[in-house]
C-alpha cells in the first residue's frame, strides 16, 4: 500500500483522549528500545502508572497524561496502554534502576497532585532491563504489570 494512495487508511499513531502515542505506536517502540539497549549494553526502564478510584476513564486519562507528559525527559516516551483499566506507560533509555526508580517517584507525586481535586490517587509499576538479556515488549509489560500490583520494583536481565 502506498502512503499516497487516497484509499489507504492514516496511521493513527496519537491518542485522542490523551495526546500520548497510543498503543499501536508505543509497542513497537519499546521492541525497538529492548533491542537499542540489548545491542549497546543498556539499561531501560519502564513505568507503568494506572488510577485507583472511581474516576472516569476518560477524565482519568487526560489527568494523569498531562502530569506524565509534563514530567518525564524529552528522551523518554509515554504512551497509552489499552483502557481497561486506564493505564499509561512511559519508556526510559539509558536508566539504571535508581534512575527508573527516581522517574517512578517524580511522576507519582505529579500524577496524585493532578488527581487529588477528584479524590483518586494512581500507583506505578516499574521495570529496569539490565544489558546481557534479550526480552520482549510483552514480558517487559507483564513485569510491569506485576510491580504495579505488588508495589515492588521488577529486574530483568542479568546482574552486572
Amino acid at each position: 500500500m502506498r502512503a499516497d494512495d487516497p484509499q489507504a487508511e492514516p496511521l493513527h499513531i496519537v491518542d485522542r483522549t490523551t495526546g500520548l502515542f497510543n498503543d499501536r505506536f508505543v509497542r513497537p517502540v519499546l521492541e525497538d528500545e529492548l533491542a537499542r539497549a540489548h545491542r549497546y549494553q543498556r539499561n531501560l526502564g519502564v513505568l507503568l502508572i494506572e488510577a485507583n478510584g472511581a474516576l472516569p476513564a476518560d477524565e482519568a486519562l487526560k489527568t494523569m497524561a498531562a502530569s506524565l507528559a509534563s514530567t518525564v525527559r524529552d528522551v523518554d516516551t509515554p504512551g497509552v496502554l489499552g483502557r481497561t483499566p486506564p493505564q499509561l506507560l512511559a519508556i526510559l533509555p539509558d536508566t539504571d534502576v535508581a534512575g527508573t526508580a527516581h522517574a517512578a517517584n517524580r511522576v507519582l507525586a505529579a500524577v496524585n497532585e493532578a488527581l487529588k481535586p477528584q479524590g483518586a490517587q494512581a500507583a506505578v509499576g516499574l521495570v529496569c532491563v539490565r544489558p546481557g538479556q534479550r526480552v520482549r515488549a510483552g514480558a517487559v509489560i507483564e513485569s510491569a504489570s506485576r510491580s504495579l500490583r505488588s508495589g515492588r520494583p521488577e529486574m530483568m536481565g542479568k546482574p552486572a
